[in-house]
């Protein structure tokens, strides 16, 4: 009897693979996140001993398991890959760890449990910038990282492992309901991929987080997007490219 796959197939993604093979963009970013993530590099410095990486290549064809194939060959899932191209979104709190971390109130005030851990300066640049901004809700100073799956051990277990870690600014706003509509999370993803790839051509290696039914506002259910700047990519300007998120997720420009 063959094994279960190491991730449940996404179901219907036909529908997001045909968006991203119809923008050259796109292909290029997926196309240059598998090359550089691939382990057979000049100084042999592969993950896996050669039994481990025997075991996992068989195990991938036995269960004809795409993502166990690639995680086999360059520590990837193929929706790690799409991820770390910018193509999809990030899943708020993936695999149960807190993914981004909010560390300021709806005041922009820093929390308390975090006083003590981040550099007081980005903090006041970000609150300076917040101050500024008309509107203010659902934004946060905050912490989040880039992550793969990796396999962990030599029984192939697979876990998290983080690719960077930085803060920057949160923003965070409600988005149709997918779940109303019996839509599947490959499907939510292709309801926001326009909206996504705007954010990302006009602001390059932003961290988009997507949420299915997560939000909750008076009672009602929401989809919500978050957009991660990160400070060390957007600290000049910062100001104006929080607005310029702004005016994308509401097709102000």
């Amino acid at each position: 009897m063959a094994e279960k796959t190491i991730f449940p197939r996404e179901e219907k993604a036909d529908v997001l693979f045909n968006k991203i093979l119809n923008d050259p963009w796109a292909c290029e970013k997926l196309q240059g996140t598998f090359c550089n993530s691939l382990f057979c590099n000049e100084d042999n410095n592969f993950p896996l001993s050669p039994a481990e990486f025997s075991q996992a290549l068989f195990n991938a064809y036995h269960n004809r398991d795409l993502s166990a194939f690639l995680m086999a060959i360059c520590q990837n899932t193929l929706f790690d890959l799409l991820r770390n191209s910018f193509l999809i979104p990030y899943r708020f709190n993936a695999d149960g760890r807190t993914n981004p971390i909010i560390m300021t109130d709806e005041s922009g005030n820093l929390l308390p449990g975090y006083k003590t851990t981040v550099h007081e300066k980005n903090y006041q640049h970000f609150y300076d910038v917040y101050c500024d901004l008309d509107n203010k809700k659902n934004i946060y100073f905050a912490q989040a990282y880039r992550y793969r799956h990796a396999y962990a051990s030599e029984k192939m277990d697979m876990e998290q492992q983080i690719l960077e870690k930085n803060t920057g600014v949160l923003i965070i706003r409600e988005l149709p309901d997918t779940v109303k509509l019996k839509e599947t999370e490959a499907e939510a993803y292709s309801a926001v991929w326009d909206l996504m790839i705007k954010l990302e051509k006009s602001l390059p290696m932003a961290y988009i987080f997507y949420g299915q039914d997560s939000l909750v506002e008076e009672n009602t259910r929401y989809d919500e997007i978050g957009i991660f700047l990160p400070d060390s990519l957007f600290l000049k300007n910062l100001e104006r490219h929080v607005k310029k998120a702004e005016a994308i997720i509401y097709a102000e420009e």
